[in-house]
Order: structure tokens, then C-alpha cells, then sequence
């Protein structure tokens, strides 16, 4: 039978027994200082004062307001734990209680490393005026979002679960994963669909790896640049790369050869893995060739290693044994650039993945072609859904009004260009394969070259397909002046 706590000192040697998480920094009669830890985005700072008269007074708790413990937490925190209800004056058993308090709510809520950024996104949801039947709900014990998106005749549904390891994962198997979206229903066509949330999970596999929200949007982007166009300058690590150390004479022998090393081990390999059929002496003929080359690729790997340690050892003598591991190193940072894979910490994406839905999913039914000024979407998805479909609405329909009715469904399909404007496909096509060649899009804001993969990139081939076309219509007026 445990005795009942008679001083503050056993007192806190059961809180070391029972919580042995929780970390004591300082511990005097007049206060201690500890924290208690979920993960290493999920800490907690706490101090508790013992004032005069302790345990007959209540003690004063004071939370550590950081990026974890925003202000509004930080009250609502200490007004709880403060609860004269919950606390047993006249007894050393305070500590205890808020510490338990304390620590189970850490434990049960799954919200504490985002709580300033879910704050955000309810306001941001409830707040939407123009359309209120858009809703949001939270399930605290699960760390998940209920998200519904409404616009017009539109719908999206979805959940979004937080990693018990925000903005991190707990395990590398998960990496990537600090926030998992699944769609629950939506009346968008599957194509559009599966387009913009496949970039909204990319968004967050990015950030994770520690890009800010620009670059993890911008590169992100399913429809990839032409690398022939000269203004492609979205990448962001381009300037860096141009600005990358040459290669000396030296070096490039040395790739050269590795190059050559390793073509060569490759056709060994593949005349040791190649069997044959045939007759005996040819079989045995076969085998020896195959045993050859196993005996040459060791004889390749055995000759490369010495000639590696012969050339460390030369540098370790010239005093520059690490200098092809910084101009490795510095070659690897060239690609990703400030802000990109370069070890920086997982970048919170909760308020970003929200936001990506609310602009880039829930506002698509007011897109407008930038060509025709029209909606880009209809009003009722059903129709949209018969327009990615190719379906008739209509099933006694001859195959020759089908065709003529799938010709102008496609010409009003919505079409999603590189700068994220979306564009009637007649309209794009006619943007596209008609003089000035490379232009801007005419979207206000907007500004950025019009790219599509169905159409060619290069400015050349666009000119002469537009002069072959031109040519065969001349052809064709003056064919018919002798009819």
C-alpha cells in the first residue's frame, strides 16, 4: 500500500516515477521548471510556482508560449489546469494532477503542432460568406479534418489526417505523409480530380522535405515546362546550376572513364545473365563465355578500387583529400537551391494544403477562358461529367450526331495550362497553333507563357505547321476557282 505524499519533495519524486517524460530542469522549494515531450515538434514548457502556505494554496502554472504553445492555447491551458474543481487543496497531490492533466492533453490532442495553423483554417472556412454551406469539423483524439468545399453546384469531400509526428513523420515509411488527403466524394470528373489532389499531396511530400509553399507549388505543377523554352525560369535552383563550379580537364578524363568502366560492366553482366538453347558443345562454349565474363567484372572491380585508393592517397599527400567531397557536395546543393531539399527542417503544410483546396478546387466553377471571357466550367456538373465522358445524353442518337456531339463536347472541355489558368479547348487550340507563337496568357496577374503538352513547344515547328496549313487552304480557293 503506497503512503499518502507528506512533503513537496516526494511529491515530485512520484511525478519522476510516474512521468519519468516529463524533464525537470529546476526544481527548488519556490518553483520547478520541466517540459514533457510527444515528439520533437510536440513539446510543452511549463513552470509551477509553490507560493506560501503550499498545499493549503493552489499552485500557479505558467505555460511557455512558443511556436508550439500559441497565446490563445496558452490561456485556455492555464485556465483549465487552474481549475479549483480539480485541484486538492490541503494535500502534495497538485503537482500530480496538473501534471497528468497536462500530459494527456498533449497525448489525446493530435492538433497541438498545427493548433495556430487549424485555427486559421476554420476561420478561413467559416468565414467564407459566399458560400456557407462549405463546412468543417475536427476529430481532436484522431488529429482529423472533416473538410467539405461547396461552390455553386459543386462539391468536394475529403479528410485530412495529421502525422502524430507534424510537420515531420513518425516513421520513414511514412515520410511524406505528414498530412494525408483522402477524397471522400466529389462531382468533379475523375480527370480534374485526380490532377489537382495528386498536386495538393506532392505540396505536402515537399514541404515535408523542407521547401517553402512557393517552390513546393511551383514545382509541384503536373503539366511540366518545355526544357527548349528559353524563359523557363521557374526552376528554382537554374541560377545556382549556371553559376556551378567547371570541371577541369582532369575531371572530365575521370568521367570519362567511369563512363566507359561502367558500359563495359554492364555488357558482362548482361552475357553472364544470358542463357541460350542448343546443342552440347554449345552449351559448354556458352558457359565458359559466361564464366569469363564474371571473372572479367571482378578483375574490372578489383583494378577500379586500387585505382581509387591511389588517388586518395595522392590527395591526402597534396593536402586536398576532401576536395572532390565538397565539389560533390557543392554539385548536389546546385539542383535544389535555397530553401529545397537542403537538409531544412519539414516546413508546416496544413494551412498550405487547405488553402491549395480552397483556391485551386473549390474556385474552379468562377474560372473564366482567358480567350472568350466565358465560364470555363459549366454550371451543372453533370454536364461537365458528360463533356469529359464523351457521352450523349441521348442514346437514340445516330453514330453521326454521336460524333458530332462528342466534336463539341471536347471543344468546350476545360484544359488546365503550365500558369494555371484553364482555357475551352477551342479556345486553347486556337491560342496555340495561330500566330503571335509563344505568347503570354492574357489572364490579369497572370503573365506567364501559355504551355500545354498536347501542343508542341517549340516556336519553329508551330510556324511551319501554321505555314503547311496556310499553303493547303491556298490550295484548296484555288482548286475550287476551276470548279
Amino acid at each position: 500500500m503506497q503512503l499518502p505524499t507528506s512533503s513537496l519533495s516526494d511529491e515530485i519524486d512520484e511525478l519522476r516515477q510516474t512521468y519519468p517524460k516529463v524533464i525537470i530542469q529546476t526544481f527548488t522549494p519556490s518553483f520547478l521548471t520541466a517540459s514533457y515531450q510527444r515528439t520533437p515538434y510536440t513539446c510543452i514548457k511549463f513552470t509551477l510556482t509553490f507560493p506560501e502556505g503550499y498545499p493549503d494554496h493552489p499552485l500557479i502554472v505558467d505555460i511557455k508560449q512558443d511556436e508550439v504553445v500559441p497565446p490563445g492555447l496558452k490561456r485556455k491551458l492555464e485556465q483549465e489546469l487552474l481549475a479549483t474543481d480539480i485541484l486538492p487543496l490541503g494535500h502534495y497531490q497538485q503537482v500530480m494532477t496538473v501534471v497528468t492533466k497536462l500530459v494527456q492533453f498533449v497525448d489525446n490532442n493530435k492538433f497541438l503542432p498545427c493548433w495556430k495553423e487549424l485555427k486559421q483554417v476554420m476561420n478561413l472556412i467559416q468565414s467564407d460568406k459566399d458560400d456557407a454551406s462549405s463546412t468543417i469539423s475536427i476529430v481532436e483524439s484522431k488529429g482529423r479534418i472533416k473538410l467539405k468545399l461547396c461552390r455553386k453546384k459543386y462539391f468536394y469531400n475529403c479528410t485530412i489526417t495529421v502525422d502524430d509526428g507534424y510537420p515531420s513523420t513518425m516513421t520513414h515509411e511514412d515520410w511524406g505523409k505528414a498530412c494525408i488527403l483522402k477524397v471522400i466524394s466529389t462531382n468533379f470528373p475523375p480527370n480534374i480530380e485526380h490532377m489537382l489532389t495528386s498536386q495538393a499531396i506532392e505540396v505536402i511530400r515537399r514541404m515535408q522535405d523542407g521547401m517553402t509553399a512557393e517552390k513546393a507549388m511551383i514545382l509541384s505543377n503536373p503539366i511540366r515546362q518545355s526544357k527548349t523554352d528559353p524563359n523557363n525560369d521557374d526552376d528554382p535552383s537554374k541560377e545556382q546550376q549556371h553559376r556551378g563550379k567547371l570541371l577541369s580537364r582532369d575531371q572530365l578524363k575521370h568521367i570519362k572513364h567511369d563512363i566507359d568502366t561502367l558500359s563495359n560492366v554492364r555488357d558482362l553482366r548482361e552475357k553472364d545473365a544470358e542463357k541460350i538453347q542448343g546443342k552440347s558443345y554449345l552449351l559448354k562454349q556458352h558457359a565458359k563465355e559466361r564464366k569469363a565474363a564474371r571473372r572479367a567484372i571482378h578483375r574490372i572491380t578489383d583494378q577500379e578500387l586500387a585505382a581509387d585508393r591511389a588517388l586518395e592517397e595522392q590527395e591526402e599527400q597534396q593536402g586536398n583529400s576532401n576536395s572532390w567531397r565538397e565539389d560533390e557536395k557543392a554539385r548536389l546543393a546546385g539542383y535544389y537551391g535555397d530553401g529545397g531539399m537542403d537538409h531544412s527542417p519539414p516546413q508546416p503544410s496544413l494551412l498550405s494544403l487547405v488553402l491549395f483546396l480552397k483556391e485551386k478546387i473549390q474556385m474552379l466553377p468562377d474560372a473564366k477562358c482567358p480567350c472568350c471571357q466565358s465560364p470555363a466550367f459549366p454550371s451543372d456538373p453533370t454536364l461537365l461529367q458528360a463533356i469529359y465522358s464523351g457521352a450523349s445524353s441521348s442514346s437514340s442518337s445516330s453514330s453521326l450526331d454521336a460524333k458530332k456531339e462528342r466534336k463539341q463536347a471536347k471543344a468546350m472541355r476545360p484544359m488546365r495550362c503550365y500558369c494555371g489558368c484553364w482555357y475551352h479547348y477551342k479556345c486553347l487550340d486556337k491560342y496555340m497553333t495561330e500566330p503571335p507563337f509563344g505568347a503570354s496568357c492574357p489572364t490579369k496577374g497572370c503573365g506567364r507563357q501559355v504551355f500545354h503538352p498536347q501542343w508542341p513547344s517549340d516556336r519553329k515547328q508551330l510556324e511551319r505547321e501554321w505555314a503547311r496549313h496556310q499553303a493547303r487552304l491556298r490550295e484548296i480557293q484555288d482548286a475550287a476557282m476551276f470548279l
